[in-house]
């Protein structure tokens, strides 16, 4: 190596500088054009088209029936596209921002409407738990008001409004049946005097 004239050196460092040089911009260009997704993360390529749900909106609306919904809509969504509430529909016991969940019934219940006899202010009835013909809407009414069934005490009706709460308004006055503590006896004692919207 002290053979190397300066020239030569000169040469060798000039050569060695540019390989390092056409390497490092070699490796730089990969660099950048690299990307990195984590494991967890998803890519999910946009396809232009929407993502609908599916929702069954019943009760107090216009038009119930089954409906599509682009996905993240909320409750209010549903209501407006089944035709909007019925003017006795209660908006307030239901959360109208909650996002609808694919193949969702949302029930829009109607407001309880009180009405008295004005010669006997402890005569009043509830028009949301029992109806005309006198039987007790199973849906609406207050665990009180349930307790006037025939076997049917404190225990058993607010089991009812727990069930209710739990799993939802019952869809058949048959349904009464799946509540802790009311078997088919039961039942056939009450079926007559319930009745479901």
């Amino acid at each position: 190596m002290k053979d190397l004239s300066l020239k030569q050196w000169v040469s060798v460092v000039v050569l060695v500088s540019a390989v390092m040089l056409g390497t490092g911009m070699i490796m730089g260009k990969n660099l950048a054009e690299t990307k990195v997704v984590p494991s967890e993360q998803v890519v999910i390529e946009d396809s232009g088209e929407p993502i609908y749900i599916t929702s069954y909106v019943v009760g107090a609306v216009s038009k119930p029936d089954v409906y599509e919904l682009p996905i993240n809509s909320i409750v209010k969504d549903a209501i407006e596209k089944a035709g909007g509430p019925t003017e006795d529909a209660d908006l307030v016991a239901i959360n109208l921002a909650r996002k609808v969940q694919d193949g969702e019934e949302i029930i829009v219940p109607a407001k309880q409407v009180f009405l008295s006899d004005s010669n006997d202010p402890g005569n009043s009835v509830s028009t949301a738990s029992a109806n005309s013909s006198g039987k007790i809407n199973i849906n609406t009414a207050s665990a009180k008001e349930l307790e006037a069934l025939p076997g049917i005490g404190e225990v058993k009706s607010n089991a009812i409004v727990q069930y209710r709460k739990d799993y939802g308004l019952f869809r058949d006055i048959r349904d009464i049946i799946n509540v802790s503590g009311i078997g088919e006896k039961t039942f056939e004692n009450i079926k007559d005097l319930i009745v479901i919207p």
